[in-house]
C-alpha cells in the first residue's frame, strides 16, 4: 500500500476535507506522531469506511473530523469552513448545523423518549418543543422507528436504539454523519438493516457519511475505503 492524497479536481465544494493534516502529541520529553499529512475530500452522497487496527490513529482522526481537537497543523474543513479559525462557541454552532454523530454505544439519554431523544440537538439549536418533535418524529419515521417513539432507551433493542440514535444524527439535515464503529454492538441482520438505511439516505438525500470500523464487510459495503496505518492514510 502506498500514501494517497486525493487532490482532485473538484465537483463541487467538499463537505468536508482535510488538507496536509497533522496531529503530535507531546508525551514528556518525546512528541509522538498520530496523523501525519492526510489529505482528502468527502462530497455529498459520499459513503467512505476507514478502517485500521487499534491504536491507528481512527479515535484522533474522527475527533479532528468533527473539530473536537484541533490538528497540530494543515486544515480539517467542514462546509468550506476551517475549525481552527473558529472560536469554541462557532465550532459548536457549524457542527450543529452540519455534522451528525453516530456512536458505538448509542449515548442516548435514558430518561427520555426515542422521540425526545431525536429532536435534542433541534432544542439545543433553539426550535420549540412543538417543532422539534414533529421534525423528529418524521426521522424516526425514516428509520423505522416511529411506532416506538414514546419507549425509552431501556425498552428497545440495540438495534433500536442504533436507529434513534442515527434518527437524532440525522435530525438537523447535516451535510455529513460521522459514524464510530456503528455495527459493532449489533448482530449481522441488524447490522445488514442499518448499512442499507445509510445507503439509502446516501443516496436520497446527499448526505455524507464518514464511517470508522473494524468491520470489513461493512466497510467493503461503501462507495470508498481507506486505511490508517501508523498515522497514514492508505488506499486499499
Amino acid at each position: 500500500m502506498t500514501p494517497i492524497n486525493t487532490e482532485e479536481s473538484p465537483r463541487e465544494q467538499a463537505v468536508l476535507s482535510c488538507q496536509a493534516l497533522n496531529k503530535t502529541y507531546t508525551e514528556g520529553p518525546q512528541k509522538v506522531q498520530v496523523l501525519a499529512n492526510i489529505n482528502f475530500e468527502i462530497f455529498s452522497g459520499d459513503r467512505l469506511a476507514i478502517i485500521g487496527s487499534s491504536g491507528s490513529g481512527k479515535t484522533t482522526l474522527l475527533n479532528m473530523l468533527g473539530g473536537l481537537d484541533l490538528p497540530t497543523s494543515g486544515s480539517v474543513k467542514l462546509a468550506g469552513k476551517d475549525y481552527a479559525q473558529l472560536n469554541q462557541k462557532q465550532r459548536g454552532q457549524l457542527r450543529n448545523q452540519h455534522l451528525g454523530f453516530v456512536y458505538q454505544f448509542h449515548h442516548l439519554l435514558a430518561e427520555f423518549s426515542a422521540l425526545e431523544n431525536a429532536a435534542m440537538p433541534l432544542l439545543i439549536a433553539g426550535k420549540s418543543m412543538k417543532q422539534a418533535k414533529a421534525q423528529a418524529l418524521e426521522l424516526l419515521k425514516k428509520v423505522n422507528m416511529e411506532k416506538r417513539a414514546e419507549h425509552k432507551p431501556a425498552e428497545l433493542s440495540g438495534g433500536e436504539r442504533q436507529r434513534v440514535a442515527l434518527a437524532r444524527a440525522l435530525v438537523t439535515n447535516p451535510s455529513c454523519v460521522l459514524l464510530d464503529e456503528p455495527t459493532g454492538n449489533l448482530d449481522q441482520q441488524t447490522a445488514a438493516q442499518v448499512q442499507a438505511l445509510i445507503r439509502e439516505l446516501a443516496e436520497n438525500s446527499g448526505t455524507a457519511f464518514v464511517i470508522v470500523t473494524h468491520d470489513i464487510e461493512l466497510a467493503e459495503q461503501q462507495n470508498r475505503v481507506l486505511r490508517l496505518d501508523q498515522g497514514q492514510l492508505l488506499a486499499v
